[in-house]
């Protein structure tokens, strides 16, 4: 995955990583989000965010960056 731009892996990291905790509790069910669509409306709402908030924003879409 060398030759992905960062934010196309920070999003592949992110829509695994939460699919991964969807089917964790749904083993048996299908399950259908659209990871596109979420990191889109997080991405939204972390530019309103500052400090802390904005921190763990980034941190939890794998985005983290010290100029935060």
């Amino acid at each position: 995955m060398e030759s992905i731009n960062p934010l196309s892996k920070a999003n592949i990291s992110f829509s695994l990583a939460m699919f991964r905790q969807l089917s964790e509790d749904h083993s048996t069910t299908n399950i259908f989000f659209s990871p596109f669509s979420i990191s889109s409306a997080l991405a939204m709402v972390m530019l309103g965010a500052r400090g802390d908030t904005a921190t763990q924003m980034a941190e939890v879409q794998l985005t983290y960056s010290k100029s935060f």
